[in-house]
């Protein structure tokens, strides 16, 4: 495959962990997204959690929400893919650029009292890691993703970034986004 044309652009903002909460629990609606996942009950990072997810998220100050869009260019989602073919274009962009916001984030991590990235869902061991062990075996680098914690992405887009929620439904949309996110104390 040729060199994938797309641009990326990511937008920043910082809201409170309590206003957060407060705008974008939607638990029952995002838990049953989860349970279609085949990572459901599989892995410590992914639904469902043994935590008290309100206390978890507010237990920090503040939260910055950083969304990454990779956006395609015509010809490139215009195109017709075969799925390994779509996989690839989505793994040498999309998760490409994921990984460069997770990496700073993990870093960033340091620079806080107390901080804790959402980046999740973990990979950092074995596939279906709770079939193998009775706890998560790294809780000091797994990190929760959004939806496990019952945050509902598709208003985060719209409300804070006027952004639509295009699905991949087989075909490469004009733009993907990742929404990654730290709460900190400051």
């Amino acid at each position: 495959m040729k060199d994938i044309k797309y641009n990326v652009e990511r937008f920043y903002k910082t809201l409170t962990t309590d206003e957060f909460y407060e705008r974008f629990s939607n638990f029952e609606v995002v838990q049953g997204y989860c349970k279609e996942c085949p990572r459901y009950d599989t892995n410590y990072s992914c639904s469902p959690l043994g935590i008290d997810i309100k206390e978890f998220i507010t237990s920090y100050d503040y939260i910055d929400i950083i969304v990454t869009q990779v956006q395609y260019d015509e010809i490139v989602y215009n195109a017709d893919y075969s799925k390994d073919e779509l996989n690839d274009v989505i793994n040498k962009t999309f998760f490409k650029e994921r990984k460069k916001v997770v990496d700073k984030l993990l870093d960033s991590e340091k620079k806080y009292t107390k901080a804790e990235s959402l980046t999740g869902p973990c990979n950092h061991c074995t596939p279906k890691c709770k079939e193998v062990y009775s706890e998560c075996k790294h809780p000091e680098i797994r990190r929760y993703s959004l939806a496990s914690l019952g945050i509902d992405s598709k208003k985060i887009l719209k409300d804070l970034f006027d952004i639509d929620l295009i699905l991949i439904n087989g075909k490469l949309p004009k733009y993907m986004n990742n929404i990654s996110s730290i709460l900190y104390t400051k």
